[in-house]
């Protein structure tokens, strides 16, 4: 071990001696030698600016630079850029396509519209199994038919709708009025006139026309979320009212008076008086009184709501019946009455 005084280890902490006044906080000596300063850093003569490299123009060199312009520069999309502009361009081609059927479209040219269309009815949403003989006797019923055709596809198979030809134009309009919403096959059919050749500027729905609502997709999974959620809030509302109910029932107890309580309170507010914490708690309690009245009546008429819903289900022999029950009861006591004023 190195006593205080003399030199510490060179490598470690520079092989400076350790100070005097160190020794006396009662610490060895070589933890005293780690407390040693480093020697000063080396003096380094001061750098010597050099020379630069002299800066010169360039206009001895713009002969040669080049007179040709530059290219353009490529644009850069992102992916979902990409995937816009494909979009478009899939939109605009679908609609060029269109365009293009609906200079060719005329129905008056068709080789397969014949007759007269003031006289054609428009059956939709037919089964598939059903044939033009069952749909003939089905519509017979309206007046006489001149001609039934069914529409197929390419492939011979039934597209679900067909055109039907009556004699007179009376009969049209009676299976138009009447024949709507006919159930065949299993199937509610729906009935309109021909419009193709009657209306000016209708288009089939193929080329972007018709009646119905369009080719919408499903519902996304988001909007679904959503639905469910809201579903879930309004039962969780529900469930808060009604433990609302019951606890104003809890603290109401029984009904009635209500309205002296509520004249009382509004005098005393009127003429003062001391007892304001007594007061405070007389206006809970007829608050509560009140929400429980008005929760009340709710519930009454939700059960009338709910009797005249089943009275309007029952069948009629039954409300019959029970209109005979009463009316004979109103007898009885008529009866009862007059027996009693005689005896009187």
């Amino acid at each position: 071990a190195q006593v205080a005084g003399k030199s510490g280890p060179p490598g470690a902490l520079g092989g400076l001696p350790a100070p005097a006044e160190m020794s006396a906080q009662g610490l060895p000596a070589h933890i005293l030698a780690l407390f040693t300063p480093r020697p000063p850093p080396q003096h380094l003569p001061p750098q010597v600016d050099k020379r630069q490299v002299k800066l010169t123009g360039c206009a001895d060199f713009v002969d040669y630079f080049s007179t040709e312009k530059p290219p353009e520069k490529e644009p850069w999309e992102s992916p979902q850029e990409r995937k816009a502009r494909r979009h478009r361009e899939k939109v605009q081609a679908h609609k060029d396509a269109l365009q293009k059927l609906i200079d060719k479209y005329d129905p008056h040219k068709d080789p397969n519209a014949s007759g007269d269309p003031f006289k054609t009815l428009f059956v939709a949403r037919i089964s598939y199994d059903t044939t033009e003989k069952k749909l003939k006797r089905e519509f017979e019923v309206f007046g006489s038919i001149k001609k039934v055709r069914m529409i197929y596809d390419q492939k011979g198979k039934p597209r679900g709708y067909a055109f039907i030809e009556y004699e007179h134009e009376r009969d049209l309009k009676n299976a138009y009025k009447q024949g709507d919403g006919k159930k065949i096959d299993g199937r509610r059919v729906m009935v309109d006139v021909e419009r193709g050749r009657t209306v000016e500027g209708w288009m089939p729905r193929r080329l972007g026309g018709g009646r119905g609502p369009g080719r919408q997709g499903k519902p996304s999974k988001k909007k679904k979320q959503k639905a469910v959620e809201a579903a879930k809030d309004k039962d969780r509302d529900r469930d808060r009212d009604r433990g609302e109910r019951e606890t104003g029932r809890e603290r109401g107890g029984g009904g009635g008076g209500g309205g002296e309580r509520d004249r009382g309170d509004r005098e005393r507010e009127r003429g003062g008086g001391g007892g304001g914490d007594r007061d405070r708690e007389r206006d809970r309690g007829d608050r509560a009184e009140r929400e429980h009245k008005e929760h009340k009546e709710k519930d009454k008429e939700k059960e009338k709501d709910k009797e005249k819903e089943k009275e309007s289900q029952r069948p009629r022999q039954e409300k019959d019946r029970d209109r005979e029950k009463k009316r004979d009861r109103s007898r009885s006591r008529d009866r009862d009455r007059k027996k009693s004023r005689r005896e009187e």
